[in-house]
């Protein structure tokens, strides 16, 4: 454990009680630069469209108007104080009982400590474990996919919308969880859920998330873990290996493109790239319910957990299980692993990707990527078009990450 963590996890006490983990010692937020407030895959706001900005500066001016307040409250062993100056979560109830009368809250449903997903016809107020149970019961799936946003509702852009109707071209019948802190239950509804897609948006109850794995002691340290300079991305990293142990099933990063059906894989990770030495990347994860592996990178999570760190908990961290799981070279570890070549899930490295959001120049470039295109569907099953290298770029419309983007679209006149 890195020195000076030892003070934080002692922090643990009872759990937050009810709709506790919606209170904060937040300042007002800094939509510009709070990491809460980011895409999990980037570390800054790129270059946005003269649309987008139109939306982010619409969005800022309902933070600026209407801040975040609350009390906040902190326990330390038994002793517990509470101040007024810190912020709260906006809810759906929060604000019809405030009076607000803004449409972006009256209009949607909000995580309340009481209601903890949403989908059409499952009771309201389930606890998080019933609300996933139900969810996949009733959902019919035929295949589990779970994916984590945590950046603002305008953040979500066309091309991460695309990723998620590649997967449903492919999966009709796909149970899709997407886990936030920070859209709508019902940010899907218009879009998918009302065109009988079975994605369903979930704020995670950490404390039933957790339990029963090695990293349930940070579903009490959350107050401390969030105001961590990468809390965004390394939250994002445990809770898809929560996700796939307490389920199982396939997490997908928001900015894979799905090129064909992926149902058939079972506790597989993919290389980076194809360079001797390269480390694993968990943008792409698919394991069965109580993973041997899943389990020891969540015991790694927790015994070396870095908070300064960004990759340590999350790509290097995939890169030492492995080594150290496959050192012996016994059966069942060959069982509960495969490791796929980097062609099968990130076919384009990220050293290569933004030369792919141009269209070619000349004749021979086009024939070119023509091959490489055909290569691509024949032999990968997802692209990842990098987005914390490539937010700032718009493909251009006869580029290759334009064809693959666009390939497998199903609201395919919203343009990128």
């Amino acid at each position: 454990m890195r020195e000076g963590w030892g003070d934080w996890f002692d922090k643990k006490g009872e759990f937050l009680k009810k709709n506790k983990m919606f209170k904060s010692d937040w300042p007002v937020l800094d939509q510009m630069n709070n990491m809460i407030l980011l895409d999990p895959a980037s570390f800054g706001v790129g270059k946005l469209t003269e649309d987008d900005q139109i939306v982010r500066n619409w969005w800022m001016s309902e933070f600026n108007r209407t801040p975040f307040l609350g009390e906040k409250t902190l326990e330390r062993g038994s002793e517990s104080r509470s101040e007024n100056k810190g912020t709260e979560r906006r809810t759906l109830n929060d604000n019809a009982r405030n009076g607000a009368r803004g449409p972006e809250f009256l209009n949607h449903l909000y995580a309340d400590g009481k209601r903890w997903g949403y989908y059409p016809g499952l009771p309201p107020h389930l606890a998080f474990t019933q609300f996933m149970d139900a969810f996949f019961r009733m959902g019919k799936c035929d295949t589990r996919v779970f994916m984590v946003w945590n950046s603002p509702p305008w953040m979500y852009g066309v091309r991460h919308q695309r990723g998620l109707e590649s997967l449903l071209f492919h999966h009709r019948d796909a149970c899709v969880v997407v886990f936030s802190e920070t859209i709508e239950l019902d940010f899907f509804k218009d879009k998918f859920v009302n065109d009988g897609y079975k994605v369903a948006v979930v704020m995670p109850n950490l404390d039933e998330l957790l339990k029963d794995t090695p990293t349930h002691i940070f579903s009490s340290v959350w107050f401390e873990w969030r105001k961590t300079k990468f809390y965004s991305t390394h939250y994002s990293e445990l809770i898809r290996l929560a996700a796939l142990y307490k389920y199982g099933g396939i997490y997908l990063d928001s900015d894979i493109i799905v090129l064909k059906p992926i149902s058939s894989l079972n506790n597989s990770v993919g290389m980076e790239n194809n360079v001797a030495g390269s480390a694993l990347n968990g943008a792409v994860m698919a394991f069965r319910r109580h993973s041997l592996f899943i389990k020891e990178c969540l015991k790694e999570f927790y015994m070396t957990y870095d908070d300064t760190s960004l990759r340590w908990n999350g790509a290097d961290l995939l890169t030492r299980v492995v080594k150290i799981f496959l050192r012996d070279k016994n059966e069942n570890a060959k069982l509960e692993l495969k490791v796929e070549p980097a062609e099968t899930f990130f076919p384009i490295s990220s050293q290569n990707i933004t030369r792919y959001f141009m269209e070619p120049e000349t004749e021979t470039e086009k024939a070119q990527q023509d091959i490489l295109f055909e290569k691509l569907l024949r032999k990968s099953l997802t692209f990842h078009f990098w987005n914390s290298l490539t937010s700032t770029l718009i493909p251009e419309p006869e580029s290759l990450v334009t064809r693959l983007i666009n390939r497998s679209c199903i609201q395919c006149s919203e343009l990128l």
